[in-house]
């Protein structure tokens, strides 16, 4: 009964208050609350459909349908936190939308979130993404759904045929493919059923260094077994990472979000997963500060809890010499943003 009440008395709150709602997020989730407790509701049915003269519609009939607040008009050509709360507060639209059950209206909205993702799926950040599951989890639950049985052809526009991805109920992934001619791709499909959704990934090259993009000061230190720096000729059998986070002005000096360490090993060597999983970081508890690690393709993966803003965090590991290289290309040390993996500080060692 306690619950009851409760449930009762947020919903009279919000009732009287949700014309107050200054940014559609903000009355996104307040018509989803709403809706939760009774969607044929007076106040229910009133937010609704002022969330609905937020909403920003491309084509006639509608095509793509979506949210974003007016005062952050700027376009966003890259994930971002104003990316992600057009998709927070469109996902809330469209779990709205199919409470009052109202399919055509949910399926330009549907349109936009699953075209919204970035390459290789999800969004910004896990908060966005986790929205943008839940009510498209919610729409495939409520439609029919369609046996998949679809041919993708794509080609040149100049250059002729390219692929053919032939999918199916049991094979329902296409394998990634390049396209390495610079000319437009034509991606279409006959007379099938299902819906297919496809990525294409630009890759292109520009002069500039990772000091104009990252908030990371980072350094990486080859050592001797015995812990001494490594000299030239000397065998190399550890080594130490560092990084501090630099806060931009409008930050506290505090520390970065959840981090990761992306530590390339240069050829021949292996890290000892021992001493990973049991790894000291100087002036501080480990287990306060790793999440998590993975030792692939010759990388090590570290998550980090937080970066300080005000000393080095350093983390240091044996390596082992599988085989002896003659001449050795340099490694990479790179630290980012987990939710900003776009901002990358990379070195060379």
């Amino acid at each position: 009964q306690k619950v009851l009440d409760a449930r009762g008395r947020a919903g009279h709150y919000l009732e009287q208050r949700f014309q107050l709602a200054q940014s559609p997020f903000t009355l996104a989730i307040t018509a989803y609350a709403l809706a939760l407790l009774e969607p044929t509701q007076r106040a229910a049915r009133a937010a609704f459909s002022t969330l609905q003269k937020e909403a920003l519609v491309t084509g006639d009939p509608p095509i793509y349908r979506f949210w974003k607040d007016a005062f952050k008009t700027e376009e966003q050509p890259t994930p971002s936190s104003v990316t992600a709360e057009m998709v927070e507060t469109t996902a809330y639209a469209l779990l709205t939308t199919l409470l009052r059950g109202d399919e055509n209206y949910a399926k330009p909205i549907i349109k936009w979130l699953s075209e919204e993702q970035r390459h290789g799926g999800g969004f910004y950040s896990t908060q966005d993404t986790i929205n943008a599951l839940e009510a498209l989890t919610e729409y495939s639950l409520l439609v029919k759904r369609l046996n998949l049985d679809m041919d993708v052809k794509v080609s040149y526009k100049n250059g002729g045929p390219l692929n053919l991805f032939k999918l199916t109920e049991d094979n329902f992934v296409g394998r990634i493919m390049t396209a390495p001619l610079q000319d437009d791709l034509y991606v279409s499909t006959g007379s099938s059923t299902g819906i297919a959704t496809v990525n294409v990934r630009t890759v292109y090259n520009t002069i500039g260094t990772s000091e104009e993009s990252c908030n990371f000061e980072l350094k990486i230190v080859p050592k001797r077994d015995d812990g001494r720096i490594k000299g030239d000729g000397e065998p190399l059998g550890r080594l130490e990472a560092c990084a501090k986070y630099r806060p931009s002005a409008r930050e506290p000096r505090s520390g970065s979000a959840h981090a990761v360490m992306d530590i390339g090993l240069v050829s021949g060597v292996e890290a000892n997963p021992e001493d990973l999983s049991t790894a000291s970081i100087q002036e501080g508890g480990v287990d306060q500060l790793i999440a998590d690690y993975e030792i692939k393709d010759g990388h090590v993966l570290l998550q980090i809890d937080s970066v300080p803003a005000h000393k080095f965090l350093c983390v240091g590991f044996r390596i082992s010499e599988l085989f002896r290289v003659g001449m050795l290309n340099p490694a990479t040390f790179t630290v980012y943003e987990y939710h900003a993996p776009d901002k990358r500080c990379t070195i060379l060692y």
